[in-house]
C-alpha cells in the first residue's frame, strides 16, 4: 500500500472535506462490512465494464457517509490501481473517489505522527531475529507514518557499535520511499561523519532531485573522504549526472510547479525539516504551503552552491511571491493565517532584494508555465522597479491570460510615465480593457424541485447575480469544486441523492468553500434553522423569500473579483498618470464606461479622461455629475474632467446639457459638486452677451 499511500495528495488538491460529524450524521446505520462489500461491488463492476452499475453502488457508498476512520480502511484495504481506476474515470467516480481519499487521509494524519507508535515498530523493524516481522513492521512505517519515522530511524545510522541494526535501519529508510528523500537529504548537513556516509548511501536508494543535489553537494565538497566517496557512489547507481547547483534549481523549479518529480505522485506534504542542535527538526506547515517553502529552500540551497546564480535568485523571488498569495488565499478563505502573516514583510524584501534582472527572469517562467498568480504579483513588483520594458513584462503582456495580460499592462503603463517614453497601443488598449472589467456575483443553486430552483436562480439574477442550478448534489458538488469563486450557495432540504448535511459538510470541509453562505430552501423554516444553527446563513421557502440572501449579496468581494476591481482601479489610475505620448483613443470607450464603477475605479478613470476624452464621453461625465445617488468625489471629479473636455472641444454639450449642468450648480448639492460645475460652465466657449446671460440666471 506504500504507492496508494504516496499518491494521496495528488487527487485532494480540488476537494477538502471534513468528517460529518455526529449531529449531521444519517439517520440509518450500516455495518462496516457493508461498506467495504459495496465499494468492493464498485470496483468489480467498474473492472468488468459495467459502468452503470459501478456509480449506482459507488453511490450507495457516498450515500453511507463514511467517517474518516471507515474511509481510511477503505484506502488501506484496496490496491492502488483501484483507486486509480476510479478517478482516471472522471466525472460522479473521480468526485467520490477524492472524497473517501480526503477523508482517509484526515485520519491517517491523525496516527501519522504517533511516537510511542513509531519508536516500537523501529524497534521492530531493526532487532527483531523473525524477518517476517521486520518486514511488516517497516511496511507499517511506510504505509501508516511515512516521513514522520525518518528522525527515528535517522539515528541508528551513526551507531557505530551495532552494524546489524544500523543495516536494518537503511534498509527501512529506503523502503519508506520518496517521503524519506528529503528528510535523509537535510541529515547530510550533520557533523557527525558515519551519519552523512550512511545517509548518503540511503539517498542512492531514493532517487530524487533535491536528494541528488545533496549528494553531488557532499561527493564536492564534504570535508571527509569516506563520505565524498559514499556520496559517489550513489550517483553512480542513481545515473546521476550534472551539478549540486543543476539539481537544487531542478528542484526547487518542480516543488513550484507541484511537479510529480518534486512531490513524488502527489504527497504535498505538511511538515518541512531542518538540521538543529544535532538532530533533525520538523515544523508543520499548510499543504497549501509545503511546494512553495520546499522551492525557498531548494533556491537557498543553490545560492550556498553558486551565490552568483540568477536562475537561483530568480526561483527564490518566484517561490516567495508564489507562497505569499497562497497565504493570502487562504486568509481570504477564512483561515487562520496569523503564524504566517510574518512572511509577509519577509516576503516584500526577499522579492525586492532579487533585482530587476532575477525577478524579470521570474516573470518570463511563470508566464512560461501559465502561473496567473505568481506572474500577476511579479509584474505589481517590477512595475515600479523596472527602469525600462523588460522583456518579461513584454511576454506577460502578450500573455493570453487575461489577469498576466492586464497586470502587465499596468506595469508597462508605470515604466512609460516615469521615464517619459510612449506605453504603446497594445498597452492602452489593455487599460482601456481592464477598466472596464465588472466582477459578478456568483450563486449555485442545488436542488431536485426544478421549478423552484428555476424560479430561485431568475430572482437572484433580477437581483444581480449570476445563478447556476443543479438538479442533484453530485453534479452541484462538481460546480461548487471548479467555480473560480461563489457568493452564496442554495441547497434543498431534501434531494435526491445524499443528504442536505453532506452538501453542507463538504462545503464547510473545503476551505475554498468554508465561508461562502449557505441558504437552505425549506418549508419548515424554525426546524432547519434547529437542525443546521449557525452553519448556514439562513432558510428561504422559495423565489418570493429571498431576505436572507442579501447580506451575502452585498458582502465585499474577495480573491480573484476583488483583484479585479483592483486592476480596473490600477488602471484607470494608470491611464490618468500617462502623458501625452501615447494616442488614448483604444481607451476612450472603456474609461467612458468606468464612470458608472465604483469610486475607486470611476474617479480616476475620469481624471483620465479629463485629460484626454473628447466631446464623444462628455455624456458619460454629464450623468455622473447630475446623478444625486453618486458621491460626493465621483461628481466633483466628473465636472472637473467635464470642464477640461469643454475647454478642448466647445461642441461637447448642447444647450439641454448646459441647462442641466445650470441645474447642479443653482441646486443644493455639496460645494465641491456645485463649484465643479460651475467650472464646466466657465469652460463654454461661448460670447460675452451669452456669458452675461447665463451669469444672471445663475445670481438669480
Amino acid at each position: 500500500m506504500t504507492g496508494l499511500r504516496r499518491a494521496l495528495g495528488l487527487f485532494v488538491s480540488v476537494v477538502a472535506v471534513s468528517a460529518t460529524s455526529s449531529a449531521f450524521a444519517p439517520s440509518f446505520a450500516y455495518a462496516p462490512d457493508e461498506l467495504s462489500d459495496t465499494f468492493a461491488a464498485a470496483i468489480e463492476l467498474l473492472h468488468r465494464g459495467k459502468k452503470t452499475e459501478a456509480l449506482a453502488e459507488l453511490k450507495k457508498v457516498a450515500a453511507m457517509s463514511p467517517d474518516q476512520k471507515s474511509a481510511y480502511a477503505l484506502w488501506t484495504s484496496r490496491d492502488y490501481a483501484d483507486w486509480r481506476d476510479l478517478l482516471v474515470e472522471g466525472g460522479d467516480f473521480e468526485l467520490v473517489a477524492k472524497r473517501l481519499i480526503e477523508l482517509a487521509r484526515v485520519e491517517r494524519k491523525a496516527v501519522a505522527n504517533d511516537k510511542d507508535t513509531i519508536l516500537a515498530l523501529v524497534k521492530t523493524a531493526t532487532t527483531s531475529e523473525d524477518a517476517a516481522e521486520r518486514r511488516q513492521a517497516t511496511r507499517t512505517l511506510s504505509a501508516d507514518h511515512g516521513t514522520y519515522a525518518v528522525p527515528y530511524l535517522l539515528p541508528l545510522l551513526a551507531d557505530e557499535g551495532d552494524d546489524d541494526r544500523r543495516v536494518l535501519a537503511m534498509h527501512a529508510l529506503s523502503q519508506l520511499g520518496g517521503e524519506a528523500a528529503v528528510a535523509t537529504a537535510v541529515a547530510m548537513k550533520s557533523d557527525n561523519a558515519v551519519l552523512r556516509r550512511n545517509a548518503a548511501y540511503v539517498l542512492g536508494n531514493l532517487g530524487s532531485a533535491y536528494g541528488t543535489g545533496a549528494l553531488q553537494q557532499a561527493a564536492a565538497s564534504d570535508e571527509d573522504p569516506v563520505v565524498r566517496e559514499a556520496a559517489s557512489g550513489s550517483l553512480k547507481r542513481l545515473g546521476a549526472n550534472g551539478s549540486a547547483l543543476a539539481s537544487f534549481l531542478a528542484a526547487g523549479d518542480a516543488y513550484w510547479r507541484r511537479s510529480d518529480a518534486a512531490l513524488l505522485r502527489g504527497e504535498a506534504g505538511e511538515v518541512v525539516w531542518d538540521w538543529k542542535d544535532g538532530q533533525l527538526v520538523g515544523t508543520a506547515i499548510p499543504r497549501a504551503l509545503y511546494g512553495s517553502e520546499m522551492s525557498k529552500r531548494a533556491f537557498y540551497d543553490a545560492l550556498r552552491v553558486d551565490p552568483n546564480s540568477t536562475q537561483a535568485l530568480a526561483g527564490l523571488a518566484r517561490a516567495f511571491v508564489d507562497g505569499q498569495t497562497r497565504i493570502d488565499a487562504m486568509g481570504a478563505a477564512g483561515q487562520d493565517v496569523s503564524a504566517w502573516k510574518d512572511a509577509a514583510g519577509a516576503t516584500l524584501i526577499a522579492v525586492n532584494g532579487a533585482g530587476v534582472e532575477a525577478l524579470d527572469l521570474a516573470l518570463s517562467s511563470s508566464v512560461a508555465a501559465g502561473d496567473a498568480s505568481t506572474a500577476s504579483a511579479l509584474c505589481r513588483v517590477l512595475g515600479p522597479l523596472a527602469p525600462t520594458a523588460t522583456s518579461g513584462l513584454r511576454s506577460a503582456l502578450a500573455s493570453k491570460d487575461g489577469a498576466i495580460h492586464s497586470e502587465a499592462a499596468v506595469a508597462l503603463a508605470h515604466v512609460a510615465a516615469r521615464s517619459g517614453t510612449p506605453a504603446g497601443a497594445e498597452v492602452i488598449g489593455a487599460l482601456g480593457h481592464s477598466v472596464q472589467r465588472e466582477a459578478l456575483r456568483l450563486a449555485l443553486v442545488v436542488d431536485s424541485d426544478p421549478a423552484r430552483a428555476n424560479a430561485v436562480a431568475e430572482a437572484l439574477r433580477g437581483m444581480g447575480a449570476y445563478a447556476t442550478v443543479a438538479d442533484n448534489s453530485i453534479l452541484g458538488l462538481t460546480i461548487l469544486h471548479r467555480a473560480p469563486a461563489l457568493d452564496v450557495v442554495f441547497v434543498a432540504d431534501t434531494l435526491a441523492d445524499v443528504t442536505t448535511a453532506q452538501v453542507i459538510d463538504e462545503l464547510k470541509g473545503n476551505e475554498r468553500t468554508a465561508n461562502v453562505p449557505v441558504i437552505v430552501l425549506t418549508s419548515d423554516e424554525e426546524g432547519t434553522a434547529g437542525t443546521y444553527g449557525d452553519r448556514i446563513a439562513g432558510t428561504s421557502t422559495g423565489a418570493a423569500d429571498l431576505d436572507a440572501v442579501k447580506p451575502a449579496l452585498e458582502a465585499a468581494l474577495t480573491g480573484d473579483r476583488a483583484l479585479a476591481l483592483s486592476l480596473a482601479s490600477r488602471s484607470a489610475e494608470a491611464l490618468a498618470h500617462l502623458g501625452n505620448a501615447d494616442d488614448f483613443g483604444p481607451a476612450l470607450s472603456g474609461l467612458a464606461v468606468a464612470t458608472v464603477r465604483d469610486d475607486a475605479t470611476a474617479i480616476p478613470a475620469m481624471a483620465a479622461l479629463g485629460a484626454r476624452g473628447t466631446g464623444a464621453q462628455a455624456p458619460a461625465l454629464l450623468a455622473a455629475l447630475t446623478d444625486e445617488a453618486r458621491s460626493e468625489g465621483v461628481r466633483a471629479a466628473a465636472g472637473a474632467a467635464l470642464a477640461r473636455v469643454v475647454g478642448r472641444d466647445g461642441t461637447a454639450l448642447d444647450a439641454d446639457a448646459v441647462t442641466k449642468v445650470e441645474a447642479v450648480v443653482r441646486s443644493e448639492a455639496p460645494m465641491p459638486v456645485r463649484e465643479a460645475a460651475a467650472r464646466v460652465l466657465g469652460s463654454l466657449q461661448i460670447d460675452p452677451a451669452a456669458r452675461t446671460k447665463l451669469l444672471e440666471k445663475l445670481r438669480g
